[in-house]
């Protein structure tokens, strides 16, 4: 379970690096109000969404139904402990095609930094979205794969895993109190019910979720439920001028799977608009 959950997560962030940074002028322009941006200093408290380059996170697992567009490339580095055990994985990717028309992005996944399980960076996988952005609505729908093989150590621990499918959607609900975020959708494998033997996820399919709440411009509240792990963090941008997120939570708080422990996570990830 977790290779599977620090996978995801590293993944989702990084893909959201890319569909928020690409999204930001669309989604600040939903959230805001008519408001010009200043010019002010490094760090600094932002009054409004107008002042933002990117938005926090909204999800910690569960992907997003908004997609990117070419022009964007990303990174993204994750982390989890619990009581018996630590590890780590990075992702970085880009944005293809038109977010108005077919888009979406493509990222690579590396881990782990863990020796024990195989040696450093001793998995590498593919992922792909597609989706298109209803921006005048403030939703987007995505399809995409996860975990196609690239590399992977030949010891028992690093045997091939199959791909993950997955299909979701993400609507902005924004509001002059607490803008709201919310994502449905489905998929197997990773994201099936992670109580259910490996080697049969990948024919269960299963729901997954997320709401964040924008406490703040640079802050937000995430409740994340995929493969009935039950995750939740805050998400925060630290320079509002620029496009660099870190998210920190607990996750599978609902103790699920063969690990059945609580674990911290964190999450770190920076997006580059050319």
């Amino acid at each position: 379970m977790k290779k599977i959950i620090l996978g995801t997560i590293a993944l989702s962030f990084s893909a959201f690096s890319a569909e928020i940074t690409s999204l930001a002028g669309e989604s600040v322009a939903i959230f805001a109000k008519n408001e010009k941006k200043q010019e002010k200093p490094l760090i600094y408290l932002a009054e409004n969404f107008h002042e933002m380059s990117t938005l926090p996170g909204f999800s910690m697992g569960a992907p997003s139904g908004l997609v990117s567009s070419y022009g964007v490339m990303f990174a993204g580095l994750s982390g989890r402990k619990d009581k018996e055990s630590k590890d780590g994985a990075l992702a970085f990717g880009m944005g293809i095609g038109s977010s108005e028309k077919i888009g979406g992005s493509v990222s690579v996944g590396v881990g782990s930094i863990d020796t024990r399980d195989g040696g450093a960076f001793n998995r590498g996988n593919l992922n792909l979205s597609l989706g298109h952005n209803f921006r005048e609505y403030g939703f987007g729908t995505s399809i995409g794969v996860n975990g196609i093989d690239l590399w992977h150590a030949t010891s028992e621990d690093g045997k091939k895993e199959d791909p993950s499918f997955y299909a979701a959607g993400t609507k902005l609900l924004p509001n002059d109190y607490i803008p709201i975020t919310v994502t449905l959708g489905f998929g197997n494998n990773s994201f099936a019910d992670i109580n259910i033997e490996e080697g049969k996820r990948k024919d269960s399919v299963y729901g997954f979720g997320a709401l964040g709440f924008y406490l703040l411009p640079q802050l937000s509240f995430i409740v994340d439920y995929t493969s009935k792990v039950l995750t939740t963090g805050i998400s925060v941008v630290p320079f509002p001028a620029y496009p660099i997120t870190a998210s920190f939570g607990l996750t599978n708080l609902t103790k699920q799977g063969p690990d059945d422990r609580v674990a911290a996570i964190g999450t770190v990830g920076a997006a580059y608009v050319f």
